[in-house]
């Protein structure tokens, strides 16, 4: 299990400044698995869209859509260039659209709501449900529970488990028979999963909402996923001195928070993620194969 604040970050383009290119994945250990299809979905989709068209779900937030991998780029370097482009990640030239900016201002709540949770989440029953999350239930309901590019090929969305209503229409209990034993449209994950293992997943689920999906987004590859920040990461950039406990909440109102938050969602800038401690060259190299037989 990956200690908190050092899981596989958010598969976006989006950075803080000039440490996307060492950041935007955080450190982990690169896995096994060289399912193209499967990692393109994970780690690129979300931006170059299910078929490398530049038309995935965060695409609209640039100002010019990233690029259509198809058109040209994919021909243009050797499979050993774009395994190395994939892993070691860069600077864009994207700059990003004004209106999608501004439209991330109401942002700023669901992220205050979020900051406000972290000391009070028991973190050593979140973190080994979110490693089942991840190997259970994120090809389908996505890295941050909202179904998005993702999903393999003809599958219907299921449905978004961030979304507080659907959080509040479940107790913990009815969340860990749904986890287990499946509903309309979603298989049951028994007896592959235990019922000990479904409360941990359970716990997991209730971490998630909106403010989550930004967090993990905008903040965490330096705060780290428990507000502590990613100490392993001091010597690579200089990390803010700020702990997310209940210490900090006494010392700020309202509108301080919310300034807080807007500075770290204004303060982003397009980066290609940095997936060197993610994948591994042969997954990296999947991808590429995966992009190149797909044309």
């Amino acid at each position: 299990m990956r200690p908190v604040g050092q899981r596989r970050r958010w598969s976006g383009l989006l950075a803080i400044g000039a440490i996307g290119l060492v950041l935007a994945a955080a450190a982990s250990a690169p896995g096994a698995e060289t399912d193209g299809a499967r990692l393109y979905r994970l780690y690129c989709a979300s931006c170059h869209g299910p078929q490398g068209k530049g038309d995935g779900p965060d695409a609209v937030i640039f100002a010019a859509a990233p690029r259509n991998l198809h058109e040209g780029f994919l021909g243009k370097y050797a499979t050993d260039e774009l395994v190395e482009r994939i892993r070691e990640g860069r600077a864009l030239n994207l700059a990003f659209d004004p209106t999608a900016l501004r439209a991330r201002a109401s942002a700023v709540e669901e992220v205050v709501a979020h900051l406000r949770r972290l000391p009070a989440i028991d973190w050593p029953r979140v973190e080994p449900g979110w490693q089942l999350y991840v190997e259970r239930c994120e090809i389908c309901h996505g890295q941050t529970g909202r179904p998005g590019a993702t999903l393999p090929p003809g599958v219907h969305p299921p449905r978004d488990l961030s979304d507080p209503a659907y959080q509040r229409s479940l107790s913990d209990r009815q969340l860990a028979v749904v986890v287990r034993h499946g509903r309309k449209g979603m298989p049951a994950l028994a007896p592959q999963v235990t019922e000990a293992e479904a409360k941990l997943l359970a716990a997991f689920v209730r971490v998630l909402s909106p403010g989550f999906a930004e967090y993990s987004r905008s903040c965490a590859n330096c705060h780290g996923d428990d507000g502590r920040g990613v100490k392993n990461l001091g010597e690579v950039i200089k990390l803010p001195e700020v702990v997310f406990d209940r210490q900090y909440f006494k010392q700020r109102d309202p509108e301080q928070l919310r300034s807080r938050a807007w500075h770290m969602l204004a303060q982003q800038k397009p980066a290609m993620p940095h997936y060197r401690w993610t994948l591994s060259e042969a997954q990296a190299r999947a991808i590429v194969e995966f992009l190149k037989l797909s044309r």
